[in-house]
């Protein structure tokens, strides 16, 4: 956990639900999260787990989708929108505080908080942590270059099968970059997906079914670890991954 996240560095995972009630319920039945209400944000709650805040939850309605979105920490979140909206991204309606909802040239959408903001994380491989996010793009040279740019990511090599490869800042792995794979339905806009850690793939995967949630690809090994895609009942994709010992 950290509270001065290095800039450059993903720090916190935030859920927009059309019905906070019921995703409170699925992912605390499935991380064993608890939900705390943030009066400074109408409608809106950490997760905690542990008594230690590890996402967020906030109401979304028409024409938002339902989606888990990635947080990068920045010295400057008004500063960074605007190098966002120069480089042919856009800067997109915030549900309120400091934070920046913004989104790349291609639609995917990430915000951008405050290095010093009091709710962040660090990435960890604890069962119920945020574990790292995964840009799904059709173009991945144009995505690498963007980010590159505005955070000073780098790219390395395209990986078999799928060609995946991983984002780096300063010799730490930061993100990960995947070409839509072939099984994705093309109506489906580039995203950035949200990977939390679990014990065990087949058992959570299992257990979000059982929740109402939807398995889009059961427990697969990635060769760095197990991974399952989920759909909650709301209609957020996320991913599960077991990290290989």
């Amino acid at each position: 956990m950290s509270t001065t996240p290095t800039p450059g560095r993903p720090c916190w995972i935030e859920l927009g639900s059309p019905d906070p009630e019921a995703a409170a319920a699925f992912y605390g039945a499935l991380f064993g999260w608890e939900f705390a209400r943030d009066t400074p944000h109408v409608g809106h709650r950490t997760a905690l787990l542990h008594g230690r805040p590890v996402a967020g939850l906030r109401p979304v309605g028409e024409p938002a989708r339902p989606g888990w979105t990635m947080f990068v920490a920045v010295p400057d979140a008004a500063r960074t929108a605007a190098a966002v909206a120069a480089a042919g991204g856009s800067v997109l309606p915030s549900p309120g505080g400091d934070d920046v909802h913004v989104a790349d040239p291609a639609g995917a959408r990430f915000a951008l908080r405050a290095s010093g903001a009091r709710q962040t994380v660090t990435p960890a491989h604890d069962p119920g942590t945020f574990a790292w996010s995964e840009l799904i793009t059709d173009d991945a040279d144009a995505s690498a270059a963007f980010y590159g740019s505005l955070f000073a990511w780098e790219a390395g090599p395209a990986e078999a099968p799928l060609g995946r490869r991983a984002w780096h800042l300063a010799d730490t792995q930061v993100a990960l970059l995947l070409p839509r794979p072939p099984a994705m339905p093309a109506e489906i806009p580039p995203y950035w997906d949200a990977y939390i850690t679990v014990a065990d793939v087949a058992e959570s995967a299992a257990r979000a079914s059982d929740a109402g949630g939807t398995v889009l690809m059961g427990p697969t090994d990635t060769g760095a670890g197990g991974i399952a895609v989920l759909l909650d009942p709301q209609g957020a994709v996320f991913t599960v991954v077991a990290h290989r010992s």
